[in-house]
């Protein structure tokens, strides 16, 4: 596996920031508004960009295979494999909240080596390749990595919208209070980009999410993780891009504390 992947990296971020312009910003007519589940939708602007950055990859890389959420929803294997989240964030896209954006990553052999992240209301575009560091609009960026549990700022994953919710978001609740007086602040964004983007410059400290599909954390995982971001399961096993559940910290110590905290 080279250790470069500028060309794929240019052309990524590229393809998102020109659908973000194209089907956002100069948008034509609202966007319309469709239910995929009882308590999850998806909108027109979802599929034009999805259709946009399939097109433009397949051209591009004629060879490679695309997953992507509104489709193309197909099992990883080793091959490279673009993932794409075309509106992560649609609800807050659809109630005019600026916390959302197009991501994209590049995984081969189950790892991902490219990511990019644009944040089109912020005007802000993340990009990684592995062993090569993370950037917001060209700046290098890292990490917060001296903060203490008592000041830490943190985000966390959505509550479950699918059919065994209830137990789920018990869990996630449970998550909540074991951490709830021992921390700063917890946010809850709606957006797994901007969740992983504000982790990966140092806006907050750390991120848990108890369930997720892949396209919603892997281009945002690879960011942070350039940014310096140490990442496990929140049983404490090691993560990969077969893994359930995440957390992210920005530092190891604030990793043991969490992962002390919440104790699954």
């Amino acid at each position: 596996m080279k250790d470069t992947y500028s060309e794929e990296l240019d052309y990524a971020s590229q393809i998102i920031k020109e659908a973000a312009h194209l089907y956002i910003k100069q948008a034509q007519a609202p966007a319309d508004i469709y239910m995929k589940g009882e308590y999850d939708l998806v909108t027109s602007t979802d599929y034009a960009i999805e259709s946009f950055i399939i097109d433009k990859l397949s051209k591009n890389f004629p060879g490679d295979r695309i997953i992507s959420e509104e489709s193309y929803t197909e099992s990883l294997t080793d091959e490279r494999t673009w993932v794409i989240d075309p509106l992560d964030g649609t609800n807050n896209y659809a109630r005019k909240i600026p916390t959302y954006g197009i991501q994209i990553a590049l995984i081969i052999k189950k790892q991902p080596v490219v990511a990019a992240i644009y944040l089109s209301e912020l005007e802000e575009m993340y990009t990684a390749h592995i062993n090569s560091g993370s950037y917001l609009n060209g700046r290098k960026i890292a990490v917060n990595s001296s903060v203490e549990l008592n000041q830490a700022v943190i985000s966390m994953g959505d509550f479950s919208k699918t059919g065994d919710r209830v137990e789920k978001n018990r869990i996630r609740l449970l998550g909540i209070a074991a951490i709830a007086n021992r921390i700063a602040q917890l946010k809850m964004w709606g957006a797994a980009c901007y969740d992983l983007a504000s982790l990966a410059v140092g806006r907050t400290d750390a991120y848990l999410v108890y369930s997720y599909d892949l396209w919603d954390v892997i281009p945002g995982y690879l960011i942070a993780k350039e940014a310096g971001a140490v990442f496990a399961q929140l049983t404490g096993e090691p993560f990969d891009v077969t893994a359930t559940t995440m957390i992210g910290a920005s530092h190891p110590e604030l990793m043991n504390a969490l992962l002390q905290a919440i104790a699954l």
